[in-house]
């Protein structure tokens, strides 16, 4: 089944929403849909992982308040989170996963590896022009989410161990290079390499992590 085509025609709508808890009663319809997929505005995610994504039907209510007619959702079936992630969703999922999982030693190999892979003496635009394809090709949405989800499993790590991440502190750095490495790499998988460079040193490939299994996991 062509999802993407199911949302670009407005037959099904994917809705974030944590697991465990019933999909709220809406007052009107709207779509929500990942702009790599359908072209829309708005990223689905949540403020916090993991979440869930199901596909659902919009049903008109048989009764009217003053707001109008009431909507409801006939869930079809639930898919893999990682849609919301972008196109590169599962191994984004991966990443979060395994900086939330870092050892201190692991934090402060992130802070070493940042400057070796980017000395102050060697200047590199990847950043720069990163953020520049992502505004041109409508990742700008994704890439600041990849960015604020990496950024908050840095903090907890660093909490964790009783510790503080400072606001551009190198292992800070490192981590976000890598979330936007993943936002634009099947647009320039070049780019995405030489972003990748600091993590790929301090905790080896991105791409043979484990995904979690929030991530992938489909059903009714």
């Amino acid at each position: 089944m062509d999802y993407a085509a199911l949302l670009r025609a407005g037959a099904t709508v994917v809705v974030e929403e944590s697991p465990g808890v019933e999909l709220r009663r809406r007052k009107q319809p709207w779509h929500r849909a990942a702009p790599y997929a359908a072209g829309a505005s708005y990223l689905p995610f949540t403020a916090e992982l993991p979440f869930g994504l199901w596909v659902f039907h919009l049903v008109p209510g048989e009764d009217e308040t003053r707001a109008g007619r009431t909507w409801h959702q006939r869930i079809c079936f639930r898919v893999p989170a990682w849609w919301a992630l972008g196109p590169q969703g599962r191994t984004a999922a991966a990443l979060v996963s395994r900086v939330e999982q870092a050892t201190w030693q692991d934090v402060l190999a992130l802070r070493r590896s940042y400057e070796k892979a980017w000395p102050t003496d060697r200047e590199d635009s990847a950043w720069y022009d990163a953020r520049d394809l992502a505004a041109d090709r409508d990742r700008g949405l994704l890439k600041n989410v990849l960015i604020k989800h990496t950024e908050q499993a840095l903090s907890r790590t660093a909490q964790r161990h009783g510790k503080r991440v400072r606001g551009f502190s190198d292992e800070q750095k490192s981590v976000t290079f890598a979330a936007v490495a993943l936002a634009i790499a099947d647009l320039s998988p070049d780019l995405a390499q030489r972003l990748l460079g600091p993590l790929r040193l301090a905790l080896g490939d991105v791409h043979t992590w484990s995904v979690p299994l929030w991530a992938t996991t489909v059903g009714t």
